[in-house]
């Protein structure tokens, strides 16, 4: 499971990249709960047995393309 988090605006986002094994685990329940509970606006990505370091990468890559392209 990777966990990113950001805070715009005093607006708590968070985005969570696990698989659905991890998501079936009472451990991790609990910590979305928490940070529900904490009033995040969470973002909940399912994946395959990928790479998680090479998903990040990608998502960042794709951010950075569009900041750069509104300037």
């Amino acid at each position: 499971m990777q966990i990113t988090s950001n805070e715009i605006s005093n607006t708590k986002y968070m985005q969570i990249y696990l698989t659905e094994e991890e998501l079936k685990k009472q451990e991790t329940k609990e910590k979305i709960e928490t940070y529900k509970k904490e009033q995040y606006h969470l973002a909940i990505f399912i994946t395959g047995k990928e790479n998680y370091p090479e998903i990040l990468k990608k998502i960042i890559t794709k951010q950075v393309e569009l900041t750069n392209n509104v300037c």
